[in-house]
């Protein structure tokens, strides 16, 4: 948990974000909080800034027992996680709808696949940071966003909501209920 938030503030650094940002952003993020300094939150930061924060923010809805085999060398234990891959599964694939739904509004393909992406990151782990108005997006997006807001991370994170286990675990029980 320190090695990654010390992680993210050096990446943060990089980006030509002030020491004291680097903390409060990397903090608001590892702990899934969101707290800024900023009244748009992350939205007049650089691209770079924004990429990085999205990033660590999915890592940080990540089940940590997954990064404690990584650390005792047992990788191939992680990467056969079935939670893992639906995490992953369902931000791709809210990501690639979300952008689809929003391009009309934004310049370019590349700006809306980071609006996108920022907000489900946001939305899934619950950090609550921002980068658009997403409150002007069509209701199929804010709707995918709310949902997400209610999934949640993977257990075992910092994210908020029900969590990605859970619903596998209910999916697992209702398909053995037919």
């Amino acid at each position: 948990y320190i090695a990654i938030t010390l992680i993210e503030v050096v990446f943060l650094l990089l980006g030509g974000m002030s020491f004291f940002d680097s903390l409060v952003h990397a903090f608001g993020t590892a702990g899934t909080g969101g707290f800024g300094i900023k009244a748009d939150s992350l939205g007049s930061y650089s691209n770079y800034l924004q990429w990085v924060i999205t990033i660590f923010m999915l890592i940080f809805g990540v089940n940590f027992n997954l990064y404690y085999f990584i650390l005792i060398r047992k990788a191939k234990l992680a990467l056969k996680s079935t939670e893992l891959w639906f995490y992953i599964a369902i931000v791709v694939f809210s990501t690639i709808c979300i952008t689809i739904n929003i391009f009309p509004l934004y310049s370019s393909l590349g700006e809306s696949i980071k609006h996108s992406a920022f907000q489900v990151a946001a939305f899934i782990t619950t950090t609550g940071y921002g980068t658009a108005d997403f409150n002007s997006w069509p209701i199929f997006s804010k709707t995918l966003l709310f949902l997400l807001m209610f999934l949640g991370g993977c257990a075992g994170s910092t994210a908020g909501g029900f969590k990605i286990s859970r619903v596998l675990i209910l999916t697992k029980k209702a398909g053995n209920e037919f």
